[in-house]
């Protein structure tokens, strides 16, 4: 026998024999698959929370970790028999999709988990869904607002905060509201690539509403640039639009509206919309902690002035997060404690009946084609001082 023949032999072998002990965990898991029961490990379940501890994300991370963490300790004490059979294990997604793709193949693998959480980034959340579709893992998202990250076929995953639609509904409606009817409108916006793209949306609602765009100003970056905010200034003077959505920093839309109230120039309608890519509050800039006096701003929170952390010290954007985590980890607890088994099945039974309060908002989730989704509405909502925040839309009954 050949040197050659002997080789090509003894591969074909070897990948027979590898195929042969090789797990078929390739091909997504099926609606079938999901009523057998997992196999644990470990003598305590573990729920494996993936958050960007590290990278350009971290801080936003470890605010949801805080959130998680306090969730989970208050789970504790008000149900210390089921709370304390699972153990809780924060992975680093490192902000990058592929490590959390990797981390959640891996608790896959090992047969620990039975439930997964976390990935507040759009690319993250996507990548990690597709990867807990494939393994069969129950996978609560928080966070990551793109609206085409799970539809009707994404069975095991779950959205526990708003949406994108969720804004674009609430701004439809408060337009819709208005009298008199709005004829024209004008958007300032940054250079971010968040802010673009809701610049672009508001501008597809113009041309939808048959809306007059009558202002379409980008701000340029150029720090505080004092040439660029007065022409803006001069050019809402200049064509009054009846709304006017600032896109911008929290520090920018402050200026334009301080200034815009001083010189009696700008709309009652002014609305400052958040540019982070991740659902949040618009951040305070530096010299004025909270937004500025009644500039309404869209929220994905109707409490956002609440207090959850023990010191009492952290801004509403960090109360925003550690609220998400809480909502979560709540959710999580109430789940595993009414499941009569671990089995993926039974977890997403007792996913899909939750009914629950929590400091965010109400869970419900609903099932259609964009998956289970929590039908949380967006808010619009404004500093009133003394008085702290206040829900200006829409307008409780």
């Amino acid at each position: 026998m050949s040197k050659m023949r002997f080789y090509k032999r003894y591969f074909l072998t070897l990948i027979l024999c590898l195929a042969a002990v090789m797990p078929v965990s390739a091909a997504a898991a099926t609606i079938d698959d999901a009523d057998k029961p997992r196999e644990v490990i470990s003598e305590a379940p573990q729920i494996a929370i993936i958050l960007p501890l590290s990278g350009p994300f971290a801080e936003y991370g470890r605010d949801l970790k805080k959130g998680y963490e306090l969730g989970f300790s208050r789970a504790q004490a008000a149900v210390a028999a089921a709370a304390a059979k699972y153990k809780v294990e924060y992975l680093d997604s490192e902000s990058d999709p592929e490590t959390a793709r990797t981390l959640i193949n891996l608790i896959a693998s090992e047969g620990d988990a039975v439930i997964a959480s976390g990935t507040p980034l759009n690319a993250t959340a996507w990548t990690a869904s597709r990867a807990c579709e494939e393994n069969g893992l129950p996978y609560l998202i928080i966070g990551a607002d793109q609206d085409n990250l799970i539809n009707n076929e994404s069975f095991f995953t779950f959205r526990l905060t708003q949406n994108d639609s969720s804004l674009k509904r609430m701004l439809k409606t408060y337009i819709a509201a208005q009298k008199p009817e709005i004829k024209t409108m004008g958007v300032i916006f940054g250079n971010s690539p968040c802010a673009l793209s809701r610049a672009r949306q508001l501008r597809q609602l113009s041309i939808a509403k048959g809306i007059d765009l009558a202002i379409w100003e980008r701000w340029k970056e150029l720090s505080r640039n004092r040439d660029n905010f007065y022409d803006l200034l001069n050019i809402i003077k200049e064509r009054r639009p009846q709304i006017l959505f600032l896109v911008t920093g929290q520090d920018i839309a402050n200026r334009f509206w301080v200034q815009g109230r001083r010189l009696e120039i700008i709309p009652a309608a002014t609305i400052s919309l958040p540019v982070n890519c991740v659902t949040d509050l618009p951040e305070a800039d530096d010299h004025n902690p909270k937004p500025t006096d009644k500039l309404p701003c869209a929220a994905p929170w109707s409490t956002p002035g609440l207090i959850l952390a023990e010191d009492g010290n952290d801004s509403p954007q960090l109360n925003l997060r550690l609220a998400q985590g809480e909502a979560a980890a709540e959710v999580i607890i109430n789940c595993l404690k009414k499941s009569p088994s671990l089995s993926a099945g039974e977890i997403i039974k007792s996913l899909e009946s939750t009914t629950i309060s929590t400091f965010y908002g109400p869970v419900k989730f609903t099932q259609g084609p964009s998956g289970h989704q929590n039908q949380l509405p967006w808010y619009l909502v404004s500093n009133e001082a003394a008085n702290g925040t206040k829900i200006i839309f829409p307008v409780s009954k």
